[in-house]
């Protein structure tokens, strides 16, 4: 079977690839299992794609690369009972977008925007979120969920599984216009016709019939209101109308109220919502459905009307688990470039988290109750894409980074040269030789060993507790006769048998930084 053509359409990440071990289904009809990063530093092999598209292995690729650029997007569509894709498909057409969209391996929808070439990151994924909202599918899980990878502190970003594992017999295949099966011959013309050379794409844009206000609003005058949906969506078209500064509107409303649901409310419903709001102080009710489903949370937020910069909330576009000791997490945000950096107790503790956003991404989000936020954390740890380490773990590499600097040709030959950024080896203690050093003179050495896992806290407990290292304070004197007392860091002398080194993870408390 030909690989090449399928390899160059679904190229990503050429160091990594996923690999989904599943589990069972949830209540939502959603496969559920383990996700796990494979590292393949000299490129991905042949073999997994052949594999794959042979139905022995399925293969997961990462969409963004190592310039942070893509060759594709997707909307991954989690309604699985049911879902009409045909009803998509007419809806995508209708709107001219170039779209294709794909049966899931849970009976779901990948719906996937191609490139002729590689695309930045951040528009694709600012562009399929558009895409998203428009088509009413707000909330669903975009790809790439990073637009800024950090290769050298280890992560690799979040996979999707690619669609004919087992070739042309395989049921995770694009679906043509009918919203019929396609083979893989019949896909590759579909992606020859849908790719695009850049993610600037021109398609029907409808009439905003509330061009200052939430662009859900609009989205749901079109698409119309579900069904369950209507008290709520009128409500919210009642707060727009206040919002705006009229005082009376009952008119208006009704009139939207025929255009957008079917059957509409009736007339007494619609004058209750009318007097409710214009009595009370309401706010929109983002979280809640429909509006939820057809978000175009950065849009609204630029609107004169819309729910405004007051919401400093963030949104979570996916999580790894980087399989160090101890364990380090990076947090894509919506709206954000570089993911967080995170340790465990990050995760559990909202204010240690408020303040890693702070002093990372110079946001500040809000303290949420804290049943919903173990809400929000547990779902998102529930399966987050994990990257397992082989042989070394992180603490064993700083040791043995700070062992090199130690030991290297480059070290002081007198304590003098510590003042120089050079580590010093009391050679003249006969039984207690010590090696000495100050701690962002070693910071600067792990940088330009582009070892950036810990933070100073970190570094300073793994002195302390692995490595009994201790302050002291010693005086140098200069050239000119000057004394001047300095407090760098001593450890016992590093010998070759670096085994009867108690490497223990000690545990995680808050402490002051160094």
């Amino acid at each position: 079977m030909d690989i090449e053509k399928f390899k160059e359409i679904f190229k990503g990440l050429n160091i990594a690839y996923g690999k989904f071990k599943p589990s069972d289904k949830n209540e939502s009809g959603k496969l559920q299992g383990d996700n796990k990063i494979i590292r393949q530093p000299e490129g991905l092999p042949d073999k997994l794609w052949q594999d794959h598209l042979s139905g022995v292995s399925s293969l997961g690729i990462i969409p963004i690369d190592e310039n942070n650029q893509c060759r594709w997007g997707c909307i991954d569509i989690d309604k699985y009972n049911g879902f009409d894709h045909l009803k998509l498909i007419k809806k995508i057409r209708d709107k001219k977008l170039p779209l294709v969209v794909f049966k899931s391996k849970s009976g779901g929808a990948h719906v996937f925007m191609f490139f002729t070439v590689p695309v930045k990151a951040s528009l694709v994924q600012s562009r399929l979120k558009e895409f998203a909202s428009f088509l009413g599918c707000a909330g669903s899980e975009i790809f790439p969920k990073q637009v800024k990878l950090l290769l050298d502190k280890g992560q690799t970003g979040n996979y999707l599984n690619l669609p004919y594992f087992g070739g042309d017999g395989s049921t995770r295949c694009a679906l043509d216009d009918e919203g019929k099966p396609c083979s893989l011959e019949s896909f590759y013309s579909m992606h020859l016709k849908y790719a695009q050379n850049n993610a600037d794409v021109e398609y029907i844009k409808q009439k905003d019939y509330f061009a200052d206000g939430p662009p859900c609003l609009n989205t749901l005058y079109h698409n119309g209101v579900p069904e369950g949906g209507r008290d709520e969506t009128m409500t919210n078209v009642a707060v727009f109308y206040k919002k705006s500064g009229r005082t009376e509107f009952l008119s208006d409303l009704l009139n939207v109220n025929n255009q957008m649901c079917d059957p509409p409310l009736t007339q007494g419903e619609i004058t209750k919502i009318e007097q409710s709001v214009s009595k009370k102080e309401y706010d929109y009710a983002c979280n809640k459905e429909p509006l939820r489903s057809n978000c175009n949370r950065k849009e609204c937020f630029a609107r004169k009307f819309g729910k405004g910069e007051t919401d400093l909330d963030v949104t979570p576009t996916g999580l790894e688990k980087y399989g160090s000791e101890p364990p380090l997490w990076f947090l894509s945000l919506d709206g954000v470039e570089e993911p967080l950096e995170l340790e465990t107790e990050d995760l559990q503790n909202q204010i240690r988290f408020q303040r890693k956003c702070m002093e990372q991404a110079n946001i500040m989000p809000k303290i949420i109750p804290a049943p919903r936020w173990t809400e929000k954390i547990g779902a998102l740890i529930r399966n987050p894409v994990e990257t397992p380490i082989k042989g070394v773990s992180n603490t064993e590499q700083f040791i043995e980074y700070l062992k090199a600097w130690c030991t290297s040709k480059g070290a002081a030959e007198t304590k003098e040269e510590i003042s120089l950024g050079k580590p010093w080896l009391n050679r003249e203690a006969n039984s207690d030789r010590k090696h000495h050093f100050l701690l962002k003179d070693l910071e600067d050495f792990l940088q330009k060993k582009k070892f950036t896992v810990f933070q100073r806290n970190k570094m300073v407990r793994i002195i302390e507790q692995d490595l009994k290292g201790v302050k002291k304070t010693i005086k140098i004197v200069k050239p000119d006769g000057e004394a001047v007392f300095m407090r760098p860091w001593t450890v016992p002398e590093f010998v070759d048998e670096m085994e009867d080194i108690d490497v223990s993870i000690p545990d995680m408390k808050e402490e002051e930084s160094y």
